[in-house]
């Protein structure tokens, strides 16, 4: 079995470990001694740092020759004691001992199965990790995401959220409840906060000796943001993959986090069974950030602002709203000296009184490069071109002219254009821009009404 493909695919995807329910079962001394014995064979065996598993394994027997399980009477009770105990002495927070679920006088991975598949729907997917995507007040966009699922999975989910933050001022993403998940999933959250092709973290694994290291993706099925203001929630149950999507935030200087000290689960890997009533997750491979040389295993990430992680939203909602109104504010002083700028250009446009042609020739290329700094441009010229279509056409006809090199796929700009056209008793070029507005119309109705206003102005043509 190759390993590091199962540790990868669930780079700990601990809201299952956490959330399974487990029933009590009676264990005696000779059971507890065998899965002893077990867990030391899978630990040497598999665990990703041999000389920690040596270590542990030593101290284990010692434990259980002194008695330190002695008290636990069922699997439940046995499997808990142990997991405290491995994480403290092998300082990991992903090793776990969990007791299977007994169902119907059904053990081990039937049980598992069974267990998992009787699970409302709603309990387990959870749009495969994307509880909500809103935006808030101020435009300010919200994300919570309570796993990191199998990217072929929650790769939909997660960029029709993006795709709602596309236009917001600020972005915050919430993993107060998140437990992890797939790394390649991590790797493509990331990917949309930045467009340079930066190493994001690298995971080793043990067998095969190997590497695997994640870049920023070049592409992701949205758009990117890698300039908005971002913030990270995080509190004690923000574990695995979701800490490295915090971490990899952190050290990049690429995100605010807000909240409380996370888990602290570095390590990958995946279960293994130790008899029919318990099995353990074992860490087989260990993050490397390329910036720290390390991770945050056991000492968790901590965020740039502490708080409770009840009140954390609303001091990233409080953060993010002052940086939106600072921002806004240098905004619209450079907005406001280009708005000063285009119109007056477009002033000396309107006065000229030199042929169309001629006009275009000298102020086409400089108004389209000037509203090109204001949001939506070709609206801007548009709106302006709209109401001047039927009172002073000439200046019109320039600005339609403008709005169509802006965008050419708005079928009105083509529409409206021939009729400033037709007011400057132009027919020719006013059908002329019609039939190259119909070559690029899109659909039907936009075709229909193009040839609408065609019929329109040739028949005002024949009563002329």
């Amino acid at each position: 079995m190759n390993l590091k493909h199962l540790t990868t695919t669930a780079f700990v995807l601990l809201v299952g470990l956490i959330g399974a329910p487990s029933y009590a079962n009676a264990i005696t001394q000779g059971e507890k001694a065998a899965a002893i014995e077990k867990i030391t064979q899978l630990m040497s065996e598999h665990y990703v740092f041999p000389e920690v598993a040596a270590q542990t394994n030593r101290k284990l027997h010692k434990a259980f020759q002194a008695g330190h399980f002695a008290s636990m009477q069922d699997h439940a009770s046995f499997s808990k004691a142990l997991t405290e105990w491995l994480r403290a002495t092998a300082k990991d927070g992903h090793l776990r001992v969990r007791a299977n679920p007994v169902g119907e006088q059904i053990t081990g991975i039937e049980s598992s199965i069974r267990d998992d598949l009787l699970k409302p729907t709603r309990h387990k997917f959870l749009n495969y990790g994307v509880l909500s995507a809103n935006v808030l007040e101020n435009n300010i966009g919200y994300i919570e995401l309570r796993s990191f699922y199998r990217l072929a999975d929650s790769k939909p989910y997660i960029d029709a959220a993006m795709k709602m933050m596309a236009k917001t001022d600020a972005v915050i993403i919430d993993l107060r409840k998140n437990g992890g998940g797939s790394p390649r999933t991590v790797q493509y959250l990331c990917s949309y906060f930045f467009d340079e092709k930066l190493l994001l973290n690298s995971l080793y694994f043990r067998e095969g000796n190997e590497t695997t290291d994640y870049y920023v993706l070049d592409e992701v099925g949205g758009k990117k943001m890698p300039d908005v203001p971002l913030y990270v929630l995080t509190s004690r149950k923000t574990y695995s993959g979701a800490e490295e999507f915090s971490y990899n935030m952190l050290t990049r200087k690429r995100a605010t986090l807000v909240g409380e000290t996370t888990g602290g689960a570095a390590n990958p890997g995946g279960m293994f069974t130790i008899n029919d009533e318990l099995r353990m997750f074992i860490a087989t491979g260990t993050a490397i950030n390329p910036v720290t040389q390390s991770n945050w295993e056991t000492v968790g990430v901590k965020p740039t602002v502490e708080i409770g992680a009840d009140d954390a939203l609303d001091k990233a909602i409080e953060m993010a709203n002052e940086v939106v109104e600072k921002n806004w504010l240098a905004e619209q002083s450079r907005r406001e000296i280009e708005i000063d700028r285009l119109l007056a250009l477009l002033q000396q446009v309107r006065l000229s009184d030199k042929p169309i042609a001629d006009i275009k020739s000298a102020y086409a290329g400089k108004v389209s490069e000037l509203v090109k700094s204001l949001p939506e441009p070709d609206r801007v010229i548009a709106e302006l071109a709209y109401e001047y279509w039927d009172k002073e056409s000439k200046y019109a006809v320039f600005l339609f002219d403008v709005a169509v090199r802006l965008n050419n796929q708005n079928m009105y700009f083509f529409a409206y254009w021939a009729r400033a056209l037709a007011k400057l008793d132009n027919m020719p070029q006013a059908i002329s821009v019609l039939k190259q507005g119909l070559k690029l119309a899109a659909d039907k109705e936009d075709e229909q009404m193009l040839l609408s206003t065609l019929a329109e102005l040739e028949k005002s043509a024949v009563k002329l």
